[in-house]
């Protein structure tokens, strides 16, 4: 089982439980008295409710349904629309990336039949490792290949066999395959200087050297090349692929192509064609001989392919008509069309299917061709349906709808409830769509844009963002890849969407890890959307040349040139917004699914009542009435700043991954720089290219800041004495452009003599950066995001900025180095006392990681203690805030707590560091990973058991345990050693104990804190 969201989920437990009074729990003990009288009576607490409810198996991480339906039935709504959120916001297992490139994304029709074509792919594959299969849509190509990886997984494959599957249709899936392949096998950051078909050739090359090595090399692996065209890639990239797996004898490949490929590849390729006549006349299920000779003639009319012969014989079964009446059917719909049967049988089948439809069911049917056809979860078709409907009513509706498409043999399903993955057969969808009126394609591309606008968020710091994200990230792109009109021919507001879509992408993929190349590819097709659509420039090249800043306000704000460019495009975008429709910019207020804390700072700082906010959108009236109170802007103005607003995101966040992608390039890897230096940024210097997107960025919001300050201002009464108004607004980047230009100063500029001034200089502007914002409201798109005080993300990541502004300064002023280290002690002890408020930030691992590399440079007891314990929690975050999918955020803090074990050895944490790095070796099936520091870590537990004094016990059957005044436990045996190891994997997964303990662990540090200074304060007054 993949891991799942345990941090949201210990979040929404923490809540429930907190929020459920004694009578509450009274009720629920009564609607649960199954259970026993025994076991209740010691149920006091909502906790103690909640435990017993995941003891009994009815509440875990994954099903939260039956608690959904406990608080419903005593009436705690409120409490449950925080169950719902959760539930909505959390990735199913089931979507694992993985799950769905391997064997369990290959979903077999429960109604195909192994066929004399299958019988030659796998006779082809007992003498060759590849097979070709070339044929026209219908003959049962993927399903012949998936069919085949079940067979190879039960009988040809071992735990360490490899089976992936890449969508061959266009480059970015290709490269997006290969690169959680990478993920998969543990190659990081391979990217080849920003080029997609260079980079999938590396990736490929890297992959097969691995699958070669001595893990895998006895083990037989298979590839699945689905949809290869020359469109995707060139001939002769789709040739080095085929050429460089076909040359490794235990590697399998099957490949599926419509066109001819290299004449080299002939022997390898199978002609794909219908069922026999035999095999197509039992396959209809005819009841006798009359039956059979009419059989022959259908299964004639329909070429013998196996989908129009499936969608036949679906089509008389559900019906219950003869196969002669279906003939003339047929026969009937096929008159004066160009179509072959085999369409047709398939039109037949779907227009009965829609017979058994409601109208909102037929409209999900019709939407499926512009998705991911082969993993549609459940949870995304339930966003589809209309808001006003209730869960309940979601809930029928969908059920419905997949009990006829799976009984008209159109779609398959894995999975239960909302954890179910529907896969639909891409040449019934293509049908599907071709028979669609382009009034009715515009209709439904229309509707998804919209959908997709509304539910990709921008800002994707909160976990509960990125996981909405990443539910919907490849189904956006299937859409994108269908919107094929050129942007000169679209409207306004059409180019506005598709823009902030290719910035929501961009964006998702920049935060999810390794995804550095998918990134730049949407980030630069939102940039030349701005550029050459709506300004019909080329954007700003980069200076490569190094410039010198003397001043912090001259590196921010960039070169004489670049300043100028912001001032001549601004009036433009402005000028350019005001072509967007009033109902786009009205739409995009009131439909667009916003976190939890964005819905809760409205209607605090209003008199909404939240219980009235459905599904976290606004409604018309209550946008207007935000209007009222200075929380939401006017119309127009929202308009006139969209295009700038977008493009300063596209900037920002284009920098960041420019960053990125410079430190995962190939070349990085050379033996210039060690492990530690390749996997943190803060030892590589900002590019260029980076920094002059970054001034680009903090120019256009500087300028859109003085625009917004003329804004007119709605004239509004209080609420109350304590409800803070907002006088003027603000750009929300205003200070994330400060913080991020500070932070690329403090990790680029070496200068000894100007670094120190710079430094001094950034930590005066972190320290007035919050002065003068009473009755500021700090806006994302025209819409309040904070109000006249500092957020708490804002202050923490401004600590943690001054903090590293500190230690750096410290580094290059040695004469005060002792004074400016304990005030970055005092921040990161700050840090402490907040950070187990952000359990819900996506950069949470980020800003542990730098307390402990503070906390480590003073190289006391104490210090050391809590850089282990910061080092240990920014893995933990990274693994619970990006579950699906092993990164170089995880690898980089999993080997910084590894490290510093083996700096500063004890028995205990070193076994438990060795622990989690087999554990991630196990998950990831990957041997070379981590080899130098489990050496290190086997060489220090040896040195420290050489080392180790004399005692007469050891953990025992009784559990006793004796522990050496150094804290290091004594061993008698290797046998002794391994037992005390099993013991100690078994209190592990003991649920959330481990938590529990690592916070009792700081809450111990800190109490021994206050003891040290209470002692010395005692000390001084006796010296006194």
């Amino acid at each position: 089982m993949e891991p799942v969201v345990f941090d949201s989920y210990n979040i929404l437990t923490r809540e429930i439980a907190s929020g459920l009074s004694t009578e509450n729990v009274k009720t629920i003990k009564f609607i649960v008295r199954e259970f026993g009288k025994g076991v209740l009576e010691k149920i006091i607490s909502g906790a103690d409710l909640l435990q017993l409810l995941e003891e009994r198996s009815w509440l875990s991480a994954e099903r939260v349904e039956r608690l959904s339906e406990l608080l419903q039935t005593i009436g705690r709504h409120d409490l449950d629309n925080k169950v719902q959120m959760y539930a909505d916001s959390a990735i199913s297992r089931n979507l694992s990336n993985h799950g769905y490139y391997g064997i369990y994304g290959m979903q077999i029709n429960e109604n195909y039949v192994e066929t004399s074509m299958y019988k030659n792919i796998v006779d082809h594959l007992q003498r060759h490792n590849t097979v070709i299969m070339k044929g026209p849509p219908g003959t049962w190509k993927s399903q012949h290949a998936f069919k085949y990886a079940h067979y190879f997984s039960e009988e040809k494959s071992t735990d360490k066999s490899l089976i992936w599957r890449v969508d061959c249709n266009t480059d970015l899936n290709i490269f997006n395959s290969f690169s959680h392949l990478m993920n998969f096998l543990k190659i990081q950051c391979v990217n080849s200087k920003n080029r997609i078909t260079e980079s999938i050739e590396v990736m490929l090359s890297r992959a097969l050297d691995a699958l070669a090595n001595d893990k895998y090399k006895e083990s037989k692996h298979l590839f699945i090349l689905l949809g290869f065209t020359s469109t995707s890639l060139p001939k002769e990239t789709i040739q080095t692929l085929l050429q460089g797996m076909k040359e490794h004898t235990n590697i399998f490949v099957i490949a599926t192509v419509s066109e001819s490929l290299s004449s080299d590849f002939n022997p390898n390729v199978i002609e794909m064609r219908g069922m026999l006549e035999k095999e197509a006349i039992d396959f209809l299920h005819v009841p006798n001989t009359t039956s059979r000779e009419k059989a022959k003639v259908l299964a004639k009319k329909l070429s013998y392919l196996p989908t129009g012969l499936l969608f036949a014989r679906t089509f008389m079964q559900t019906t219950q008509i003869s196969i002669e009446l279906y003939l003339k059917n047929l026969e009937t719909i096929t008159n004066g069309t160009t179509d072959d049967s085999s369409t047709k049988a398939c039109q037949l089948l779907i227009q009965r299917a829609e017979t058994k439809m409601s109208r909102e069911e037929r409209k999900l049917l019709h939407y499926l061709p512009y998705m991911n056809t082969d993993n549609i979860p459940v949870l995304f078709l339930k966003y589809l349906l209309p808001r006003f409907l209730i869960d309940d009513s979601k809930n029928v509706l969908i059920n419905n709808f997949l009990k006829t498409l799976r009984n008209h043999s159109l779609i398959s399903i894995k999975g239960v409830d909302d954890s179910r993955v529907v896969a639909a057969h891409s040449f019934t969808l293509m049908i599907l769509k071709s028979s669609e009126t382009k009034e009715k394609k515009t209709e439904y591309l229309n509707t998804l844009l919209d959908f997709f606008v509304s539910y990709l968020d921008l800002d994707a710091r909160l976990l509960e963002v990125i996981h909405r994200n990443v539910l919907f990230l490849d189904h956006a792109e299937a859409f994108l890849s269908n919107v094929d009109i050129e942007f000169e021919s679209q409207s306004s507001d059409i180019k506005a969407k598709l823009c902030y879509l290719y910035t929501a992408i961009g964006i998702t993929y920049r935060l999810y890890g390794n995804t550095e190349l998918s990134a730049a590819v949407y980030l630069s097709k939102a940039k030349n959307t701005v550029y050459k659509s709506i300004l019909g420039c080329n954007s700003f090249q980069c200076n490569k040349t190094e410039n010198s800043y003397d001043t912090i306000e001259e590196y921010l704000n960039g070169s004489k040139a670049l300043r100028k460019h912001c001032k001549d495009i601004f009036p433009k975008l402005l000028s350019n917004s005001n072509e967007l429709s009033k109902m786009f910019i009205n739409n995009f207020v009131e439909n667009k699914c916003r976190s939890s804390r964005s819905i809760s700072l409205l209607c605090k700082y209003s008199d909404i009542d939240i219980e009235n906010v459905n599904n976290n959108q606004l409604s018309g009236v209550e946008v207007d009435h935000l209007r009222s109170k200075n929380l939401i802007m006017d119309a127009e103005h929202i308009a006139e700043t969209f295009y700038i607003e977008l493009l300063i995101r596209i900037l920002y966040n284009e920098s960041k991954n420019t960053w990125l992608v410079e430190m995962s390039k190939d070349e990085f890897s050379a033996g210039k720089r060690t492990l530690m230096k390749r996997l943190s940024s803060a030892y590589f210097p900002v590019t260029p290219e980076s920094l002059t997107q970054h001034q680009l960025a903090h120019r256009l919001t500087y300028l859109l800041k003085k625009h917004m300050e003329s804004v007119h201002m709605t004239s509004t009464q209080a609420i109350g004495p304590e409800v803070k108004q907002v006088r003027m607004f603000c750009p929300v980047f205003s200070p994330v452009t400060h913080r991020s230009g500070i932070m690329y100063m403090a990790r680029s500029i070496f200068d000894d003599e100007k670094f120190p001034t710079l430094l001094d200089e950034a930590i005066r502007l972190l320290d007035n950066i919050d002065k003068g914002i009473e009755g500021k409201g700090f806006t994302e798109f025209g819409v309040v995001k904070r109000i006249g005080e500092s957020s708490l993300f804002h202050s923490v990541m401004t600590d943690t900025l001054k903090m590293e502004c500190y230690e750096k300064l410290a580094k290059a002023v040695q004469p005060e180095k002792k004074e400016l280290l304990q005030k970055a002690i005092a921040i990161a002890k700050r840090l402490e006392c907040q950070i187990n408020d952000m359990t819900s930030w996506k950069a949470l691992s980020g800003i542990h990681l730098k307390i402990a590399k503070l906390f480590i440079r003073t190289q006391t007891d104490e210090n050391i203690k809590k850089a282990k314990y910061h080092y240990k929690k920014a893995y933990d975050r990274e693994f619970e805030s990006n579950n699906t999918r092993f990164t170089r955020f995880h690898q980089r803090a999993v080997i910084h707590y590894a490290e510093c074990c083996i700096q500063f050895p004890k028995s205990d944490e070193l076994t438990d560091a060795r622990q989690i790095l087999f554990d991630i070796k196990r998950r990831i099936g990957a041997d070379a990973l981590f080899e130098d520091e489990i050496k290190k870590i086997d060489y220090s537990l040896k040195q420290l058991l050489k080392n180790k004094k004399p005692v007469s016990t050891f953990i025992g059957d009784d559990d006793t345990i004796t522990r050496e005044d150094k804290g290091v436990q004594t061993v008698s045996s290797q046998d002794g050693y391994q037992k005390r190891f099993c013991q100690k994997t078994r209190d592990r997964l003991i649920s959330d104990k481990k938590r529990v303990q690592s916070e009792l662990q700081r809450i111990d540090m800190e109490i021994e804190e206050v003891e040290k200074e209470l002692q010395k304060m005692n000390s001084f007054s006796d010296h006194k």
